[in-house]
């Protein structure tokens, strides 16, 4: 079944509620805006991101950050030249170990 040229409203409240959504809207906004005004915005820290922001900020202003040893060993490995010190390599994974288990 096709039903063609529906006139009006199928449902005789959905105007008044239109209304009230946009009264509830306009309230909001009205109270939104004075609140920003008086208050702003306020943003809370904790401490660990306070610590790591610290760190992070040290880091990248540390004279040693090492940046020119990744770049060199990076074109290294790109090219194929890199050889790393295999007995250092496992000499430190044993360190580690030992570390891990005490």
């Amino acid at each position: 079944m096709e039903i063609k040229k529906v006139y009006g409203e199928l449902n005789p409240y959905s105007a008044q509620k239109a209304q009230e959504n946009q009264r509830v809207q306009q309230e909001q906004s009205a109270k939104g805006g004075a609140n920003a005004q008086q208050a702003g915005d306020k943003v809370a820290l904790s401490s660990e991101a306070r610590l790591l922001a610290t760190a992070m900020g040290t880091a990248s202003t540390a004279s040693d950050s090492r940046a020119d040893k990744v770049r060199e060993l990076k074109e290294q490995v790109q090219a194929g030249t890199y050889k790393p010190d295999i007995r250092k390599a496992a000499a430190n994974l044993l360190r580690d170990e030992v570390s891990l288990t005490s």
